[in-house]
C-alpha cells in the first residue's frame, strides 16, 4: 500500500525551490508479497492445445475465481523454461506473469503485474522476487510492451536495486515523479545505513538510516 500524500511531496517541493534543506524524507511504499491469496481453490485443470507434460502448451486451470491461463514450456506436467500465466487474483482482477519458471516455481527473470497497479520488472528466485529488479507503484493499465522501463522509472514511484525474499534489501534507488530520489542502503524495506536525498531543483543531502529512521547529525 503506498504510503506518500500528495500534500507531502508538494510541501517538500516548495521548500526545495525555496532553499530550505528538509531533514527528512517522503516515506517509501512497501513491496507486497505477490502471491494469490490462499482462499482460491483449484477445481480442474485442462489442456487446451499441446503438450503439457513435456514440451509447448495451454494449460486451463478452473479455480474458485475464474479460469487462469498459462502458456508456455512444461517439463513433467509443471511450467518449466519460458511462460506466460494470467491468473484470477479476485473476481474482477487479473494478474499477469511472463519470464522464466522452475519446476512450477518463478525463478530467473521475469515480469509480475499484479492486477492492482504494482509492477515487477527484475529477478526471482523460490517464488519470491529475489536478486536485482525494478518495483513500480500506479501502474493501473499495464499490458505487456505498452511502457518502457525507462518511462516507468521516470514517471512513476518506484524502487530499482536489490531485493531479498520480496523486501528491499542492498543498494537501491527510490524515486517519487516530482524529482525527488533517495539512493543508499536498504533493509527489510526501510532506508537502513548510509544514503543521499536529492531534491527537484538539484541540491542533494546526505543522510543516514537505522531501520526507516533518520538519524542527527
Amino acid at each position: 500500500m503506498k504510503t506518500t500524500g500528495n500534500s507531502k511531496v508538494t510541501f517538500l517541493s516548495l521548500l526545495s525551490m525555496l532553499g530550505v534543506v528538509v531533514l527528512f524524507a517522503t516515506p517509501v511504499a512497501q513491496a507486497q508479497t505477490e502471491t494469490a491469496p490462499q482462499e482460491i481453490r483449484e477445481l480442474s485443470r485442462q489442456c487446451i492445445y499441446g503438450d503439457c507434460v513435456n514440451g509447448m502448451g495451454t494449460l486451463e486451470i478452473t479455480t474458485s475465481m475464474g479460469v487462469n491461463t498459462y502458456r508456455g514450456n512444461f517439463k513433467d506436467g509443471k511450467y518449466h523454461g519460458h511462460g506466460k500465466l494470467e491468473e484470477m487474483v479476485s473476481r474482477s482482477e487479473r494478474a499477469y506473469y511472463d519470464g522464466n519458471w522452475d519446476a512450477g516455481i518463478r525463478s530467473g527473470r521475469g515480469t509480475y503485474w499484479n492486477g492492482k497497479g504494482n509492477l515487477y520488472i527484475g529477478e526471482w528466485k523460490n517464488d519470491k522476487r529475489h536478486g536485482r529488479g525494478s518495483y513500480f507503484f500506479g501502474v493501473k493499465d499495464w499490458s505487456e510492451n505498452k511502457y518502457s522501463e525507462y518511462w516507468l522509472s521516470e514517471n512513476v514511484e518506484n524502487y530499482t536495486g536489490e531485493f531479498v525474499n520480496d523486501l528491499y534489501q542492498g543498494q537501491g534507488t527510490y524515486r517519487w515523479p516530482d524529482g525527488q530520489k533517495y539512493v543508499g542502503e536498504f533493509f527489510a524495506n526501510d532506508k537502513h545505513g548510509p544514503g543521499t536525498f536529492h531534491y527537484p531543483r538539484g541540491s542533494v543531502r546526505q543522510q543516514v538510516w537505522e531501520y526507516g529512521e533518520l538519524v542527527p547529525q
